[in-house]
C-alpha cells in the first residue's frame, strides 16, 4: 500500500471578517466627521481597523503542517510537532465543519475530560488543524456568527476519534478523500486483527 500525503489548509476567516467591517467603519467616521467637522473620530477608526487587521492577519497565519497515511499509522506533522498515530489507536473520522467541530469541543471533549485544564486540551484537540474554528477567535466571539456563515465556513475538516489520547480535529485541503483513506486504513488494521487471532486460534 502506498503512502499519501495531505496538505493542511488555511482560511483566513479573521482576515475576511476585518475586511468586510472595514467600509461600514471609514463610513462612520467619514460621516461623523462631515457633520462635527471634527475627524480626529475617524482617525481613530482608522487606527482601531489597522490594529485589528494586524491581529486578524496574525491570528490567520498559522504554520503549515502535512497528513501523511502510510500502510499502518497515520503520521501528523505541524511546525516541529509530529505525531504518529497507529491504526489500532484511530476509532474512525468523520467530517465537521466550523462550528460544528467547536460544538464537539465544549461538548463532548471538555465534558469528558472533565478536571483538565480547558486551555490545554484545546491546544491539543487543534494541535494539528490550521483553520480558526472560533475557539481561540480575537473577536472574543463577537464575530463568531458572521465568520460561521461565509461560505468558507462550511468547508468541512475532518474529526478524528482516538481510543486514548484527545480527539483531535485536522484541516487538510481534501477533507474528503482523506476520510475515505483513513477508513481504508482502519479497515485494513481490523482485518489483519481478525486474521492474526484466528490463527492464534488454530
Amino acid at each position: 500500500m502506498g503512502e499519501k500525503r495531505y496538505r493542511t489548509r488555511s482560511q483566513w476567516h479573521n482576515t475576511r471578517l476585518v475586511l468586510y467591517a472595514s467600509p461600514f467603519l471609514v463610513l462612520t467616521g467619514v460621516f461623523t466627521g462631515v457633520a462635527t467637522n471634527d475627524f480626529r473620530i475617524l482617525a481613530g477608526l482608522l487606527a482601531l481597523l489597522l490594529v485589528m487587521l494586524v491581529v486578524a492577519v496574525t491570528r490567520d497565519r498559522t504554520t503549515r503542517g502535512s497528513y501523511l497515511i502510510t500502510g499502518e499509522t497515520l503520521i501528523l506533522t505541524r511546525g516541529g510537532d509530529r505525531l504518529v498515530l497507529p491504526a489500532s489507536d484511530i476509532l474512525d473520522a468523520s467530517q465537521v465543519d466550523r462550528a460544528g467541530a467547536r460544538d464537539y469541543f465544549n461538548s463532548r471533549i471538555v465534558t469528558r475530560e472533565k478536571g483538565k485544564d480547558r486551555i490545554d486540551l484545546r491546544k491539543r484537540y487543534l494541535r494539528f488543524c490550521t483553520v480558526d474554528i472560533g475557539l481561540r477567535t480575537f473577536t472574543f466571539g463577537l464575530g463568531r456568527g458572521l465568520t460561521d456563515r461565509m461560505p468558507t465556513a462550511y468547508q468541512d475538516m475532518l474529526l478524528i476519534r482516538l481510543r486514548e489520547e484527545t480527539d483531535l480535529l485536522l484541516s487538510p485541503e481534501y477533507n474528503q478523500d482523506m476520510m475515505e483513506a483513513i477508513a481504508r486504513l482502519i479497515r485494513r488494521q481490523n482485518e489483519s486483527a481478525s486474521t492474526e487471532a484466528n490463527r492464534h486460534q488454530l
